[in-house]
């Protein structure tokens, strides 16, 4: 046997690809019925083959800087537990090396991906409206033992001067007119003051598929951005308010809006710890198998308030 891997999706049948997941996953003749779609809109594709057969795909989201996400990684049965997996992995990850790549894993294979580097995510949460999966999210509102450990520069340092009423408040979802380097001014001061690249900025949002953005009396002071795959999996993004205008609800508002018209996605949205209890509540759930493999290690007082330890196991995981 002598498995070869391809990084792109040209000449490859997608109704063989669909198969291939169908099976790998077990599911039924409709499943995987967008794979043609989905997967010319990837960001990154990965294919095994034995010889001229296909025996497994994966693929990617990427804002091309700094997050990303790896989705349907199926492999045909046969072929599984010979390290071919764990290869399709890591020719998406180090494709993305330098961003936090995120998956969902399903519980029983939470293992392979903590061999792989992943770490078990404490801040990943799911846009869930009324559907919950069994096994993938933790109970609405749950709280780990050890909760809450911002890093210091998201803690207000007191210098912001908070506003106590605002005028009108208006939405717009079009990149038209939009003053990048006010973005970048608000993702600035939302996620603590540190100087921010705005050629980066603008392009970032400017690559994403989705975009949200806040305006009271008329001056921008929240935005958001999604990225997806135009048909199931988006990741939003980079969910910031100018710190003296929270507390009017804006960036609930501006999620929201986000999240209507993403309806029919699986929407997933990682936080930092001290915004775990703005999205703790009912709309989303707290997932229970997200992993992250990280571009850096993190400090442990850090990496305690994103991480769980490896081989942390919930009491009905054992």
């Amino acid at each position: 046997m002598a498995v070869t891997y391809k990084e792109t999706a040209e000449g490859t049948d997608p109704e063989e690809i669909a198969d291939v997941l169908r099976i790998a996953f077990g599911r039924g003749e409709n499943a995987f019925r967008s794979v043609k779609e989905v997967f010319e809109n990837s960001s990154l594709v990965v294919f095994a083959y034995d010889g001229s057969r296909l025996i497994g795909a994966g693929r990617a989201l990427s804002d091309g800087y700094d997050w990303a996400g790896i989705y349907d990684v199926g492999l045909l049965p046969e072929y599984q537990g010979k390290g071919i997996g764990r290869e399709l992995i890591r020719h998406l990850t180090d494709r993305l090396k330098g961003q936090h790549v995120f998956l969902c894993s399903v519980p029983e294979k939470v293992s392979l991906f903590e061999h792989l580097g992943f770490h078990r995510s404490k801040t990943a949460f799911t846009y869930v409206g009324g559907s919950v999966k069994d096994g993938f999210f933790l109970p609405e509102g749950y709280r780990f033992e050890e909760e809450f450990y911002p890093r210091k520069p998201f803690i207000d340092n007191g210098n912001t001067e908070k506003k106590t009423k605002v005028g009108e408040i208006t939405y717009k979802e079009s990149p038209e007119g939009i003053d990048y380097s006010r973005v970048n001014a608000v993702l600035s001061k939302a996620f603590g003051g540190h100087e921010r690249d705005e050629l980066k900025t603008k392009d970032a949002f400017e690559r994403s598929q989705k975009v949200e953005y806040a305006f009271a009396d008329g001056e921008l002071v929240g935005v958001a951005r999604a990225v997806t795959d135009g048909k199931e999996q988006a990741i939003i993004l980079n969910v910031a308010v100018d710190p003296a205008y929270q507390g009017f609800k804006i960036g609930w508002n501006i999620v929201a809006k986000l999240a209507a018209r993403l309806d029919g996605y699986n929407i997933f949205l990682n936080t930092h710890p001290g915004a775990v209890g703005f999205y703790n509540r009912p709309g989303f759930r707290r997932n229970r198998t997200a992993m992250c493999y990280d571009p850096v290690q993190m400090p442990e007082e850090v990496a305690k308030g994103f991480e769980l330890p490896v081989g942390f196991r919930f009491p009905d995981e054992y």
